[in-house]
């Protein structure tokens, strides 16, 4: 017979994953890996993928965390995007960034404008 403390801890983990949103899908424009030469940042990237936005300086040393929202507007004929995200120990981020589609694609973080990041070319 099951005893009333695991039903009750069967039920709370089940509401717990009943209240878990589904991970934000970014647009496939966002996707690939993203370099600045920026001074004091060079070696650095960002990248994006489907549900992920990261930051480091190498593909090992990069930090994920799990993309929870995306908004879109637009600002004086920018394209504005404010990615919402958490990681692991759930602590809760948000990244404000122009997208400009020329050359491959650009973002520029809204409140850093001498931060401007390409997206690295991948390698055939």
């Amino acid at each position: 017979m099951w005893s009333i403390s695991r039903v009750s801890c069967l039920l709370a983990l089940w509401l717990c994953t009943a209240c878990t949103s589904e991970p934000e899908a970014a647009p496939s424009y966002l996707l690939g890996v993203w370099q600045t030469q920026a001074e004091g940042y060079a070696g650095q990237h960002m990248f994006i993928d489907d549900h992920r936005i990261g930051f480091g300086t190498s593909a090992l040393t990069a930090d994920g965390y799990v993309i929870t929202q995306i908004d879109e507007s637009h600002d004086e004929g920018k394209t504005l995007f404010v990615v919402s995200y958490q990681g692991a120990d759930q602590a809760k981020y948000q990244l404000a960034f122009f997208y400009e589609p020329a050359g491959g694609g650009r973002i520029t973080y809204k409140n850093q404008d001498h931060l401007i990041w390409m997206r690295k070319e991948s390698a055939s």
